[in-house]
């Protein structure tokens, strides 16, 4: 462990984590951050070991990742994580993302609850204890996942089907799956000219093996796109995307 409270990792970025253009793509972004929040989390007595003991597991709810930059192929990624705040339900933890030189190039900010593996239900966060010795009052860098807009109209529509590779260590479509499947929905030509600057999602439902869901996105404004992933009339998920120039 290399410090009490606050985490700090080295990941590779390697060629499979990149995409035509020498970046790392967005969902390996996202992997980055949930391999840390793990190792973080296990190494403290509150991660996938400890909860599968009382029968309960860490679900992400909300996502929102901020990128100044994007680093390139066979350099590291360094991930500065904590947990700033706990309550009955949900707990927050925060991100701060570095180059290899130790250039900030992004933040992120996240929300999870923990759920009984039978009744999928949420359970109390707050009866854990010693949990609360992680907490770290260090603001996040970035505002969390703001409300994002129902679509009703006007919608572009791309379908897939959960398949074996999608799914995680719960049977269900992979938290990192929703981002990938979305970045997929944007066209090569958008990647070549520019970088998803913010990125926001909230998790609502557990889409399961064997189904068909909905990719629905519209241009809300310049650069900025609303989505959301459906089965039939539910909603899976919710996501915005804003768009910017490369640098």
């Amino acid at each position: 462990m290399n410090n009490p409270i606050v985490g700090i990792y080295a990941f590779p970025l390697e060629a499979y984590t990149s995409d035509f253009r020498g970046k790392p793509t967005l969902h390996a972004i996202g992997g980055v951050l949930m391999q840390a929040a793990t190792r973080h989390a296990e190494e403290r007595g509150f991660g996938y070991s400890a909860m599968n003991e009382q029968n309960r597991a860490w679900v992400l709810s909300r996502l929102a990742i901020e990128m100044r930059r994007f680093p390139i192929n066979d350099h590291q990624i360094r991930v500065r994580t904590w947990v700033p705040e706990i309550n009955r339900l949900f707990t927050e933890r925060c991100f701060s993302l570095n180059d290899s030189a130790g250039n900030h190039i992004g933040d992120a900010r996240s929300l999870w609850a923990a759920i009984d593996l039978e009744t999928r239900k949420p359970t109390v966060i707050t009866d854990m204890p010693g949990f609360d010795r992680f907490i770290c009052r260090e603001p996040s860098a970035i505002e969390n996942v703001r409300k994002i807009p129902p679509i009703k109209e006007n919608c572009t529509v791309e379908s897939f089907t959960v398949k074996y590779s999608d799914l995680d260590i719960n049977g269900h479509l992979n938290s990192i799956k929703y981002i990938e499947h979305l970045s997929d929905t944007f066209p090569v030509e958008m990647y070549q000219q520019q970088d998803v600057r913010r990125f926001e999602i909230c998790y609502t439902a557990e889409g399961r093996y064997g189904a068909q869901l909905d990719i629905l996105k519209k241009e809300d404004h310049d650069g900025v796109f609303v989505m959301e992933i459906k089965n039939s009339e539910k909603t899976i998920c919710s996501a915005r995307v804003s768009w910017g120039i490369n640098r």
